[in-house]
């Protein structure tokens, strides 16, 4: 859980741009209204007057030149103009384009507001300033806010988009209200598909944290699929390697991971690790040790002890023992670690080098810190039973005798050593 954990909590958010409402010309004003005049819901709003409209145009054209004083001076001159609420509403959505301009967030946010809480302005008005309210309140991380503000909006609008849907997602999440943000993502998708067009990434990792903070590791591996397939990226395949592995499907794990290698999206040590771990899971032992060769070579992979032990572990299983010797050898002498050492003696033993084999089994037992001591008792009585040293290899095996999970095969060996020194001591007389 922990693997998975720290490769999903990535790039859940992303923020769009926030503007102010743009400014409407007299002329547009009247087609608006003439439009609005169709719709089923209609509001009567008064005017924007040529004069009103060229004094915002000159405070907008200021802002976006920066200069912010004389734009500021300008706004300020109109409040001494007698205005009507539409007026007064433009006034208010000006001062707040100025404000966003300067990236005072929290002066635009005041604007936007003193904006709705004038009666009666036009419902694209409304709507606009209430979107606009939510992101800023957004980017302010006020996330109860603005999931309030964008509430509204949906409540206001017949068609809202997927933007709309991801963007009350993406604060459901900040909020952990995970169980909500889901419907909303999903929504955003499906709209999106039914548009002809394919979602957007960072859509599917706003699902892709929802499904893993959920615990849905089904739906993660499946959203998980889509970011591989639609955005191909090697840390989309280890993460869905990841899941199979969580959702204990070792065969997918590997798949995945081998897919992976293939299209060449493995370039970190620790994935080309883990892919040679799930090949010795799967007793692939071969391909696990070309895949660590290789990535020692490109210099990938570390020449360490923990390293090249795995490494030799791979060679071994594949019984390509003079490679394991060699690798072995380097990872003991690294290392210095008794395990090391023991599976050098397991080398040596497979090539009946019984002297070698001895040396290692003793420096194993020597360092200690072994998993199982008793197999190293056993491999060592083995070694010296075929370098023909009975009563040795008969106290190796007694010790082996005393833990619980050696004694069985420990008794086997003494028996065995027991038949054999009678057989040779009836050789013995017999001559």
């Amino acid at each position: 859980m922990k693997r998975l954990c720290s490769v999903l909590l990535t790039g859940v958010l992303a923020y769009t741009g926030t503007s102010a409402v743009p400014l409407l010309t007299p002329e547009t004003q009247a087609q608006e209204q003439s439009s609005q005049a169709s719709k089923p819901r209609v509001r009567r709003t008064q005017t924007l007057r040529p004069q009103i409209y060229q004094k915002l145009d000159e405070v907008r054209a200021l802002a976006d030149e920066k200069k912010f004083s004389e734009a500021q001076d300008r706004l300020d001159a109109l409040e001494k103009i007698r205005r009507n609420s539409y007026e007064q509403a433009m006034t208010h959505n000006m001062a707040a384009y100025l404000a966003f301009n300067k990236e005072d967030y929290a002066g635009a946010i005041k604007a936007y507001e003193q904006v709705i809480a004038i009666e009666n302005i036009p419902e694209s008005l409304e709507q606009t300033t209430l979107y606009s309210l939510a992101k800023l309140q957004m980017m302010q991380e006020n996330y109860k806010a603005a999931l309030s503000m964008l509430n509204k909006w949906f409540s206001v609008v017949e068609k809202p988009s997927a933007e709309a849907y991801i963007l009350r997602a993406q604060m459901q999440f900040q909020l952990e209200q995970y169980g909500k943000a889901l419907p909303d993502v999903k929504k955003a998708i499906a709209l999106t598909k039914e548009q002809g067009q394919q979602p957007k990434e960072n859509w599917l990792l706003l699902e892709r944290a929802v499904y893993y903070q959920n615990k849905d590791f089904n739906s993660l591996a499946r959203c998980l699929q889509d970011l591989a397939t639609l955005y191909p990226k090697s840390q989309y395949w280890v993460q869905l390697a990841a899941v199979y592995s969580e959702l204990d499907k070792p065969l997918k794990e590997l798949s995945t991971l081998e897919a992976a290698y293939d299209k060449g999206m493995l370039g970190k040590e620790a994935e080309l690790v883990n892919l040679a771990q799930a090949l010795l899971a799967q007793e692939i032992p071969f391909k696990a040790a070309v895949v660590l060769s290789k990535g020692i070579q490109d210099e990938i992979v570390k020449s360490s002890a923990r390293n090249l032990s795995l490494l030799g572990d791979a060679w071994m299983l594949a019984k390509e023992y003079d490679k394991a010797i060699v690798v072995m050898g380097k990872a003991a002498e690294a290392s210095q670690a008794g395990m090391d050492f023991y599976k050098l003696a397991q080398i040596h033993t497979e090539r009946q080098e019984w002297d070698l084999a001895l040396n290692n089994i003793n420096k194993a037992l020597q360092l200690g810190e072994l998993a199982q001591p008793y197999q190293a008792h056993i491999l060592k009585g083995l070694v010296l039973f075929n370098l023909d040293d009975l009563g040795s290899a008969r106290k190796s095996f007694e010790l082996a005798q005393q833990d619980e999970d050696g004694a069985k095969a420990a008794e086997q060996w003494l028996r065995y050593i027991a038949s054999e020194q009678q057989r040779r001591d009836y050789m013995a007389t017999a001559e």
